[in-house]
């Protein structure tokens, strides 16, 4: 199996002049597609098995999903985590589904997701509010996006919409804009290094549909919420009615 996929890796990394594609000879396919089409084939050939317990035909069965701790509360009472980054399991599934590209493990948090936040938004919900709650992903910078081909946040958001029956919430791409290219937060290990990494990175690129409504932001991870306290208050300059922020680890 392994000389099959360097055999890939080799093929479609030759240029379209000394390849069997007809259009576009100069043009060498991205290394992120490759990947991709790695990951297709291997997913095709392996059935899928369960992070937790090995149970074949589910990336994570409800067992194990119910069994990952609770999160402790955050620093930062805006924010809200909903498991503990310490489980073993929530470590694998937040590594595959950032860095492993098996973005289908996001459609195994939707419902949990959408629970937190209603939960948090119960009293605007019962009240005379009536805009839609606008859903955030914290964005990456455009070239990371490009290296890793999708954001996380973003599958996150798309699988809270999948489950929201009464159309409680809306996304609006790009509402929220990484103007810097930082340094990854996960190795920027002290507090006053995150806090100066992330200084000034995120933009509201509209904050007129910001404006009286309740934010709330999404994101994979939180750990000392440095990120989404610029990401907050970057949309706070929108005056929102609220913002509040829901993660799936911590």
């Amino acid at each position: 199996m392994n000389d099959a996929i360097q055999y890939t890796v080799i093929l479609l990394s030759i240029p379209r002049k000394h390849s069997i594609f007809p259009d576009h000879p100069q043009e060498v396919i991205p290394m992120q597609s490759i990947i991709h089409f790695i990951t297709f084939v291997l997913d095709s050939l392996f059935p899928d098995e369960c992070i937790g317990c090995r149970k074949s035909n589910t990336l994570l069965c409800e067992k194990c999903l119910a069994r990952i701790p609770r999160a402790e509360p955050a620093e930062h009472s805006f924010i809200h985590p909903l498991f503990t980054y310490r489980s073993p399991v929530m470590k694998e599934v937040i590594n595959r589904l950032k860095y492993k590209n098996v973005r289908r493990l996001a459609t195994y948090f939707g419902e949990a997701l959408y629970e937190e936040i209603i939960h948090e938004q119960s009293d605007y919900l019962s009240s005379s509010y009536i805009d839609k709650v606008l859903l955030i992903d914290i964005p990456l910078h455009k070239k990371r996006l490009r290296e890793r081909g999708y954001n996380q946040s973003e599958l996150l958001v798309q699988s809270i919409l999948n489950v929201d029956q009464s159309h409680t919430f809306e996304h609006i791409p790009n509402i929220l804009v990484r103007a810097r290219n930082t340094k990854s937060q996960a190795r920027s290990e002290k507090r006053s290094v995150r806090i100066a990494n992330l200084k000034n990175a995120f933009v509201c690129s509209d904050p007129s549909r910001v404006r009286g409504r309740i934010v709330v932001l999404i994101d994979d991870v939180t750990t000392t919420g440095a990120t989404l306290l610029e990401a907050r208050r970057a949309l706070i300059t929108a005056k929102p009615r609220k913002v509040f922020a829901v993660t799936l680890a911590h």
